[in-house]
C-alpha cells in the first residue's frame, strides 16, 4: 500500500514538474512576450500600459526575438513610452538587423542617413541599406538612391530610385522625375519626367507647381494629355508591393527621409 501511495506521489510530482516547466517555458517564449507587448499598446485607456509594453518587448528582445528588438528600438527612437535614446534605438535595431531582418536593416541605415547618431558613416549606412534592398525593400532602395545622389553617382541613383518608384514610393518617383528632367544618370526625357511627377503627386507628395509648369512648357498639348493617361496607368501598375500587405499608413511615411513605422505596422513591413 505504501509502495502504491509512493508511486502515486512520484507520478503526481512528475506531472507537477512537467506543468511547472511548461509554465516557465511559456513565460520565456519570446513570441508570446512580444504579443503581450503588442497587446499592452492596444485597447482602452483602462487596459493600455506603455510601461508593460516596454517590459514585455525588452524581455522578448533580450531573448533574441527580432520583431521585439525592432519595436523596442522604435520606442527608444521616438521617445514613446520611454525617454528618447537614439543610441539605444540603434543598438536594438542592429541586433535585429544582424539576424537579417529587412525592416531593421533599413531602419539602421535610415538613422545614419538622417544624422541621428554621432559621426554618421554613409558607407555603413549603404551597407545596411544594401542588405535590405537585396530583400526587395522599397524604402531601402530609395534611401540607398539618396546616398548615391549625395555621392554624385547619378547613374546608380537613377537605377535605385526607379526601382523604388516602380514599387510606389512617391519620394522616389519625384527624385526620378528630377533626374529625368535634368538628364542626370539617365537620358533626358521631359515626357517621362512629367509622368513620374504626376504619379508622385497623386501618391500624396504634392509637386511644386513650378516643376509641373516647367515640364509642361516643354511638351505639346497632345503630349501632356498622353502623359496624364500614362500616369493613370502607372498608378495602377506601380502599386507598392508593401501596400499589398499593409506596410503603409503612418505619419511621416512620405517624408524625404521616411519616419520609422510604428509597432502595429512593422509586422507588415517584412
Amino acid at each position: 500500500m505504501r509502495k502504491r501511495a509512493f508511486a502515486r506521489f512520484l507520478a503526481s510530482l512528475a506531472l507537477t514538474c512537467v506543468f511547472a516547466a511548461a509554465q516557465a517555458t511559456a513565460g520565456l517564449d519570446p513570441a508570446a512576450l512580444f504579443e503581450k507587448g503588442m497587446n499592452a499598446l492596444a485597447g482602452s485607456s483602462a487596459t493600455r500600459s506603455s510601461a508593460d509594453a516596454v517590459q514585455y518587448f525588452r524581455r522578448s528582445a533580450e531573448l533574441g526575438f527580432a520583431p521585439a528588438q525592432v519595436a523596442l528600438g522604435y520606442l527608444y527612437e521616438t521617445g514613446r513610452a520611454t525617454p528618447s535614446d537614439p543610441g539605444q534605438a540603434l543598438e536594438w535595431y542592429k541586433k535585429a538587423a544582424t539576424q537579417g531582418d529587412p525592416l531593421a536593416q533599413w531602419l539602421v541605415g535610415r538613422m545614419i542617413v538622417a544624422g541621428e547618431v554621432p559621426a554618421p558613416d554613409l558607407n555603413e549606412a549603404a551597407s545596411w541599406l544594401g542588405k535590405s534592398a537585396d530583400q526587395d525593400d522599397p524604402f531601402a532602395k530609395y534611401l540607398l538612391g539618396k546616398v548615391a545622389l549625395d555621392r554624385g553617382d547619378y547613374s546608380r541613383a537613377a537605377e535605385l530610385l526607379r526601382a523604388a518608384a516602380q514599387q510606389g514610393l512617391p519620394q522616389a518617383q519625384r527624385h526620378l522625375a528630377l533626374l529625368l528632367r535634368a538628364g542626370q544618370g539617365v537620358a533626358m526625357d521631359r515626357f517621362e519626367a512629367y509622368v513620374w511627377m504626376l504619379v508622385s503627386s497623386e501618391g500624396g507628395l504634392h509637386a511644386d507647381p513650378s516643376d509641373l509648369q516647367a515640364l509642361e512648357a516643354d511638351l505639346s498639348s497632345s503630349q501632356i494629355e498622353q502623359a496624364k493617361s500614362r500616369a493613370r496607368d502607372l498608378e495602377q501598375t506601380t502599386s507598392r508591393s508593401v501596400t499589398g500587405h499593409g506596410c503603409t499608413g503612418w505619419r511621416g511615411e512620405s517624408d524625404e527621409i521616411p519616419a520609422a513605422p510604428p509597432p502595429d505596422i512593422q509586422r507588415s513591413c517584412r
